[in-house]
């Protein structure tokens, strides 16, 4: 399998070049473009994941799509695949390695993934799930292979050897070997409501984070107060 990230930036894509009987996951409604031999198969399962009608509605709770595509390269010929984000941003590759960290995706960042990559739902719990606006499971995954995950923005990978704060709408991933707590970012709610900022999530220990620098939420509501009412 190749992977070539296309237009890097505002706008990224993904375009993933598979070997004869290779295959390719991503979420539903991600692909834009394949070669004819390509064989698409929309499921609730990825390998060694959450499957079923539990894990579909396990991966609605988390932000993302009920179902998984997968893209197989038929016919004896290499085949191609193109996917992207809904949101204009950055598309990330992430290097998977079993002796490494599982890598946990926030709701809504993950896109596409080596079919040798499990996937499996973490609960966040209430606490952390609805008082931080996240959702209340995030994406876990695990294995050897490529994890493509999008943001809205730029993302930017942080290696961590101790704390650092980020705010709830601007994590996509982290590796497991972080904890984290969702807090305020003053002593005083009234503070933290003055500086804009509400609710983070306070990490540490010892592994990488992944960011986005732009707030999707944050976008919308303003969008959404400038767009005339809708008539009828």
């Amino acid at each position: 399998m190749e992977l070539e990230i296309k237009n890097p930036g505002a706008f990224g894509s993904a375009l993933i070049t598979l070997d004869p009987g290779e295959s390719f996951v991503s979420e539903a409604g991600a692909m834009f473009r394949a070669s004819a031999n390509v064989d698409i198969d929309v499921t609730t399962r990825s390998r060694g994941g959450s499957g079923g009608i539990m894990g579909g509605l396990k991966r609605m709770l988390g932000g993302e799509s009920f179902f998984l595509s997968t893209y197989t390269a038929t016919g004896g010929q290499p085949g191609e695949v193109g996917v992207a984000p809904t949101l204009q941003g950055e598309v990330f590759p992430i290097q998977l390695d079993s002796s490494r960290p599982q890598v946990v995706c926030a709701g809504g960042s993950y896109l596409a993934s080596d079919s040798e990559v499990s996937l499996n739902m973490e609960y966040q719990g209430l606490a952390r799930g609805l008082l931080g606006g996240e959702s209340l499971f995030f994406v876990k995954a695990s294995g050897n292979g490529i994890l493509l995950v999008n943001a809205f923005g730029r993302i930017t990978p942080i290696d961590v050897d101790g704390e650092l704060v980020i705010d709830t709408s601007h994590i996509v991933a982290f590796e497991e070997t972080m904890q984290y707590r969702v807090t305020k970012t003053n002593a005083g709610w009234i503070k933290s409501a003055l500086s804009g900022e509400g609710l983070v999530m306070h990490f540490e220990g010892k592994g990488r984070v992944w960011v986005q620098s732009h707030n999707p939420k944050e976008f919308g509501a303003r969008l959404g107060r400038r767009l005339p009412p809708r008539k009828g």
